[in-house]
């Protein structure tokens, strides 16, 4: 009987030897550094934020994500894990075309990016990503609205984003939403000044807006009365007392804390002028997911990643966004044209140019929600209120016949 003979199988190397290479001269972290001294208008441009905002976060997040030498082999460092992270969020370039720019392989990225933007989210999230809880708090952010928007007794403006996602393998169609794409569903409150004051991520995108927002713990917590949320109060210069409440599109249920348009064929006058000022303080909410999806463009294509990876993501880039507007509000800057702006002179709205952009973070638009006969008559009083005491001066030049707002399309 003949000796079986083995085939010699070729021995891999753990690493390649280029990719061991990324502290080398010449790498990408070598320039990130070089950049750091004397080149600062380059490593914004570069890295979306200037060095001291980057080594800010880094200073927050190393202790969670450094990793131990070992006799075997060199760990990646805390900076180079950042740094691809930060760079996978901003530009939204494949793992396989990353791992050429840092110099770190794709099977290690797929471990280090969903890590490192999960630790980001917990570092960030109590300071940065708060909700409010008590009336004190509540009452701060509805201040705001007041003095920026004109909308007395506001909590906040609701919305939800469809981000789109690759169909999971064996997900059939519960990925799968009205629009023909695949999608997890962002629901979100943000406050006067677009920063998220709540976020909630995961949903898949077959789930009606409705269904959305009743599961979503704010919900709950308001439906159970134990959001903290300030008792009904006079509005400024008037003796009507009404709720605070939320302000939402046609995709949410009419309630007593939650204010929407009135149906747009044949509005009156004063519907109107309610349904316009009330759009005029949801601006936050678009503008917030506008400032989003420009700054971090992973958004901006389908994410071939894991749902429950894609949700930690989501959630690290909100917390993101709201350390830049409130700590680094110069590095965070929109261009010109970006946000959604009205000239208060003509009344013209021109819509910002991330809803042309940002095709994959459309907002949710069914419509026909049952509206609850509390929630009309606090409408109804919010809407007597914009045509007495609470009017303002440029309001009826933002109307057209069709009774919408008026845009410079």
């Amino acid at each position: 009987m003949c000796a079986k003979i083995k085939a010699t199988k070729q021995k891999r190397m753990w690493c390649k030897e280029w990719l061991r290479r990324r502290e080398d001269i010449g790498s990408h972290m070598t320039i990130l550094r070089e950049l750091k001294h004397g080149h600062e208008a380059d490593f914004i441009n570069y890295m979306r934020m200037d060095p001291n905002t980057f080594y800010k976060i880094l200073s927050k997040v190393e202790p969670y994500i450094m990793k131990e030498d070992t006799n075997m082999r060199q760990s990646i460092s805390a900076e180079a894990r950042l740094h691809a992270t930060l760079l996978f969020l901003s530009t939204g370039c494949s793992y396989r075309s990353l791992q050429y720019s840092t110099r770190i392989s794709k099977q290690s990225l797929s471990a280090i990016i969903p890590e490192t933007c999960k630790q980001i989210y917990e570092v960030l999230r109590e300071d940065y990503l708060k909700t409010p809880s008590t009336p004190e708090e509540w009452k701060n952010v509805s201040n705001d609205f007041w003095r920026m928007w004109n909308f007395p007794n506001c909590l906040g403006a609701i919305d939800g984003k469809h981000i789109v996602i690759r169909q999971p393998p064996g997900s059939g169609s519960y990925f799968y939403n009205y629009k023909g794409t695949y999608s997890i569903i962002l629901m979100a409150i943000c406050d006067a000044n677009s920063n998220f004051i709540y976020a909630d991520v995961g949903v898949n995108g077959r789930v009606s807006d409705g269904g959305v927002w009743a599961n979503t713990s704010i919900s709950q917590r308001i439906v159970n009365h134990t959001a903290g949320m300030p008792e009904d109060t006079k509005l400024p210069g008037s003796d009507k007392t009404l709720p605070f409440v939320f302000l939402a599109d046609d995709a949410f249920p009419l309630q007593r804390h939650i204010m929407k348009p009135y149906p747009y064929q044949k509005q009156t006058t004063s519907e109107r002028i309610f349904s316009y000022r009330l759009s005029r303080g949801r601006r936050t909410v678009e503008n917030g997911f506008g400032m989003l999806a420009n700054r971090f463009r992973v958004f901006l294509a389908p994410i071939n990643l894991p749902p429950e990876k894609v949700d930690i993501m989501v959630l690290a880039c909100t917390a993101l966004h709201n350390f830049l507007r409130k700590d680094e509000i110069n590095q965070y800057s929109q261009p010109e044209g970006c946000l959604e702006t009205e000239c208060l002179s003509d009344g013209i709205v021109a819509p910002g140019e991330w809803q042309q952009t940002s095709a994959d973070l459309l907002g949710l638009q069914v419509v026909g929600r049952n509206a609850s006969i509390e929630g009309k008559v606090v409408r109804e009083k919010y809407m007597e209120y914009f045509q007495g005491e609470g009017a303002v001066s440029w309001q009826n030049k933002f109307l057209n016949d069709s009774g919408n707002v008026s845009y410079n399309v």
